[in-house]
């Protein structure tokens, strides 16, 4: 019998504000919280389940405790890195199903816990020396992450703005997606008052544009100082990007169109870099993986994040120095983060540097 327990229940976490984006809006993120205990150790995992990837809270629980009945995982804590392959081979052969979230929060949970066995910092397995600390420079090789403003009434959207920029934030990633009428619309208001406090912006429109709306909003977009434009067409359209991508002074990247290692080589030549979020790979080790791969393509690399608690973004944030660009705001856009441990550092999201992920539980 082994010596780890593992539970998994629901861990619902109100927002601050309504979240829109193109295809919906939420005031509560349905995660998932996955705890494991070993000898006096409590270890954290979160899962962050998307009805767009075919999850939810009680699917993601079903598939944790489907796994740990065909697998003993105590082996784990010494060959960690085999927890990737079977959680994909469970996936395809015996459940049948993918959910990605579900197999990252338990492999998060496996390295908080072998961090705190080992006493190491989750980083620390992943680079050779300090990515934070370099030269004696504090977190110079960390991006600046964004703080992402949902789509509402644009009034409400004005607010959340000025309210971002107050808490000095100076990169914000606006969510578009509803029509040439409307976004241009928001985008001539908000890009306005970001203009007058110099700072940065970035448009997502989560798949809500087609390609010649794509093409009108590329010529709009470089006077509102935007530094790069997410998913402008549905998942699977990325091909008709090659049509604009050395035409455009503005990155494109796209998230919905890569989810897993397999995709990215289909979509060099097509956008100029990839948003790489670990609920959709599935995997910490997979997302590293897909870092390198992406880079040897010379794509950037953006690495996102889902409405997450500090749990669940802590774990991306340890890999965060080896993207180009992060926008790890999950947990700032909560009502009240059940968890401690991240630090934001002008205008970057820092790991405590404690054993694992570095997060505590304080709810």
């Amino acid at each position: 019998m082994s010596k780890i327990k593992l539970t998994a229940r629901p861990f619902n976490l109100r927002l601050k504000h309504p979240f829109g984006i193109s295809r919906g809006t939420i005031t509560c993120a349905k995660n998932v919280l996955v705890t494991l205990s070993y000898d006096d150790i409590i270890a954290f995992g979160e899962a962050s389940p998307s009805y767009y990837y075919g999850e939810d809270q009680e699917s993601v629980i079903e598939y944790l405790h489907e796994f740990v009945k065909h697998k003993s995982i105590e082996e784990y804590i010494t060959n960690i890195r085999s927890l990737k392959d079977d959680l994909a081979k469970f996936s395809s052969n015996s459940y049948r199903r993918s959910l990605p979230s579900a197999r990252v929060a338990l492999e998060m949970a496996f390295w908080d816990l072998i961090g705190k066995i080992d006493n190491k910092s989750l980083y620390q397995f992943f680079f050779n020396d300090d990515p934070f600390i370099d030269n004696g420079s504090s977190y110079e090789n960390v991006p600046y992450t964004s703080y992402t403003i949902g789509l509402d009434s644009l009034m409400v959207m004005e607010n959340k703005v000025r309210e971002a920029i107050s808490a000095g934030y100076k990169v914000l990633k606006l969510k578009l997606g509803l029509g040439y009428e409307h976004d241009v619309n928001v985008l001539r208001s908000i890009g306005d008052i970001v203009k007058e406090n110099n700072c940065t912006l970035r448009v997502d429109a989560n798949g809500g544009w087609d390609i010649d709306l794509t093409k009108k909003m590329l010529d709009i977009l470089p006077a509102y100082n935007v530094e790069l434009l997410e998913q402008p067409l549905p998942r699977g359209q990325y091909s008709l990007l090659a049509l604009v991508l050395d035409s455009t002074k503005i990155p494109i990247f796209v998230d919905e169109d890569c989810i897993s290692y397999t995709d990215i080589e289909s979509l060099a030549g097509k956008v100029h870099g990839i948003n790489i979020k670990l609920m959709k790979t599935g995997s910490i080790l997979e997302a590293h993986n897909m870092i390198s791969l992406a880079k040897s393509y010379n794509l950037k690399v953006m690495l996102g994040c889902m409405i997450e608690s500090s749990c669940g973004i802590s774990a991306a944030v340890h890999i965060s120095p080896l993207a180009d660009y992060v926008d790890l705001d999950g947990h700032l856009l909560l009502e009240s983060d059940p968890f401690s441990g991240l630090m934001i550092e002008d205008n970057k999201v820092v790991p405590s540097f404690d054993a694992g992920l570095g997060v505590s539980l304080v709810l």
